[in-house]
């Protein structure tokens, strides 16, 4: 398999030659053969002047959400934090910074979900971009939880946070190349995405025989993105999404939560795919930090049933009418949002709204996945076996045939 970085070090290597570039991207970016992206193009060099510009938890993800980093450097390049923790004025880049490049690359690992803030952060660019006439080129990389499958529902105002900034299902089912094509059909930026070779959609991660690359601070193994598009929700609640144990969005629970109570009463709610086990762990940090609490693990036994949004779904609704006076949801700001953090990362307040009203929650969580609905972008480079993907009969501006939809 050859990532985008790699096609680009090899068949688009001449556009390096004293260029302004600009590169937004951390330390978790690396070729086909493990080696960081920026050391491989300094083997290459040649360029003008090279800028990096870091995502939410900083370049080299040391710190947590809603926290701050500071500009630094990678070796001698300097790096540009878009992300300060203190205010939504730093999640773009500084309209100059864009302005004085040739063009803006892009590459980043996204996992797979909404709430995962690094395509927002290339979308804050690509609108700069477009303002300041300047190139972006997306140097695509595999969605770890394979790209044919959806799962969630379309947000719409006003439940608009970092988290959530479009109207995209919870699992999306896109690469973030096919992502940046599906933004610019509002955002309107000049773009290329540059394709990987050898992925297929069908394809998950330990498929494609690439190293895990941790890629932000609770993301620590390929397991912990198969669950993240549901078990995110958490943050939302004053329950613990585990931040804090060595198995973040893995673990779930409070300290007065009976684990046995807890996991039982969520197997019998007879989800696909999915087993909990009950667990007692004591957090280092973040939510409930050395208190112990009684907790289950998420273990996905069959990842072709797994649903993880609507595992989510009931893991916070379940937990709350264990404890119905303990629960509660997380009343602070969150990822700038003008709403609950709950309703920013559902998307709607009818989640929160059937939980505290006691809805037909069975009910609520079908309705909830609108991802049958979702007309998103497919390269037909990565089409699996078979037949040629349905188009439209349209292109987007890099003459790439735009689906009807999602096949």
């Amino acid at each position: 398999m050859q990532l985008g970085i790699d096609v680009f070090l090899t068949a688009h290597r001449d556009r390096l030659q004293g260029a302004r570039i600009g590169l937004l991207t951390n330390y978790a970016s690396f070729t086909a053969n493990g080696k960081r992206n920026i050391d491989a193009m300094l083997e290459v060099g040649g360029w003008q002047s090279l800028t990096i510009f870091g995502p939410e938890h900083g370049y080299w993800g040391a710190v947590q959400y809603m926290e701050p980093d500071n500009d630094g450097s990678y070796r001698s390049i300097p790096i540009r934090s878009l992300y300060d923790g203190t205010s939504g004025y730093a999640l773009f880049p500084e309209p100059k910074d864009i302005a004085s490049l040739d063009y803006l690359l892009v590459d980043l690992q996204d996992i797979g979900a909404r709430y995962y803030t690094f395509y927002a952060s290339m979308a804050n660019c690509m609108e700069v971009a477009a303002t300041a006439g300047v190139e972006v080129v997306v140097l695509d990389r595999p969605n770890p939880l394979n790209g044919n499958v959806m799962e969630g529902n379309l947000l719409r105002p006003p439940f608009i946070a970092f988290v959530g900034q479009y109207p995209i299902p919870n699992r999306h089912g896109m690469t973030i190349g096919e992502l940046a094509l599906w933004l610019n059909r509002t955002i309107g930026c000049k773009l290329e995405i540059v394709q990987m070779q050898g992925w297929r959609r069908a394809q998950w991660w330990d498929e494609t025989g690439l190293e895990w690359t941790h890629p932000s601070p609770n993301i620590p193994t390929f397991d912990t993105a198969v669950v993240y598009p549901g078990l995110c929700l958490l943050e939302g609640t004053n329950l613990s999404e585990g931040r804090g144990t060595t198995r973040p969005f893995e673990l779930f629970g409070a300290p007065w939560l009976d684990p046995f109570r807890l996991s039982d009463a969520l197997n019998d709610v007879g989800l696909g795919g999915v087993r909990f086990d009950p667990f007692y762990a004591i957090p280092t940090f973040h939510k409930h930090a050395g208190q112990r609490c009684g907790m289950a693990r998420i273990t996905v036994t069959d990842r072709e049933a797994f649903q993880p949004v609507r595992a989510g779904l009931w893991v916070i609704k379940v937990a709350r009418d264990l404890d119905p006076e303990k629960f509660a949801w997380d009343p602070k700001m969150y990822e700038w949002a003008n709403c609950a953090a709950i309703d920013a990362l559902a998307g709607t307040i009818g989640f929160r709204s059937a939980i505290d009203l006691e809805q037909d929650f069975a009910a609520f969580a079908d309705a909830y996945d609108q991802s049958s609905t979702f007309e998103k972008v497919e390269l037909e480079a990565y089409a699996d076996g078979g037949p040629r993907l349905r188009t439209s009969g349209r292109q987007d501006r890099n003459g790439i045939a735009v689906p009807e939809a999602s096949a």
